[in-house]
């Protein structure tokens, strides 16, 4: 197990998050803005690469966002092991435009021992509902290593 990984977590409170084990997630920029355990809050900000067509977020970029956010709440559970996503549901409800800036909240519902079930709400700066999604993982088995 991490020794106190949800402290370290909590020291990053306010800080954009761009040195973590994870490429996809250092190159969304996120700045964590809560943590506890089982209970993280990224926001990002909504970049040009990372639209459709149209000015929006792609669905594709929502995703991951998504994605990230579980990852966090997960790590602050402070688990001996990995876990890979067997299912990711997402309803889209209303748009983000480049230039806003997004904020993710993911909950661990259930920890049990092969199986995690996640929700993420995701809103805008107004309070507005942009997307609703959740996640069940599973334990890899793949311990989590110290960081060197």
């Amino acid at each position: 197990m991490i020794a106190k990984a949800l402290e370290v977590i909590q020291g990053m409170i306010g800080m954009e998050i761009d040195q973590s084990r994870s490429p996809a997630g250092n190159w969304l920029r996120p700045r964590l803005e809560a943590a506890e355990r089982g209970k993280v809050k990224l926001s990002v900000l909504i970049r040009r690469e990372m639209c459709n067509p149209f000015g929006n977020i792609h669905g594709g970029m929502m995703s991951l966002i998504v994605d990230e956010c579980i990852g966090w709440a997960i790590v602050s559970l402070e688990a001996p092991s990995h876990y890979t996503s067997v299912s990711l549901n997402l309803d889209f409800l209303y748009a983000a435009a480049e230039g806003e800036r997004i904020t993710a909240e993911a909950e661990i519902v259930r920890h049990g021992k092969k199986i995690i079930h996640a929700t993420v709400q995701v809103i805008n700066e107004k309070g507005i509902l942009l997307c609703k999604a959740s996640s069940n993982l599973v334990a890899t088995g793949m311990k989590i290593k110290e960081p060197s």
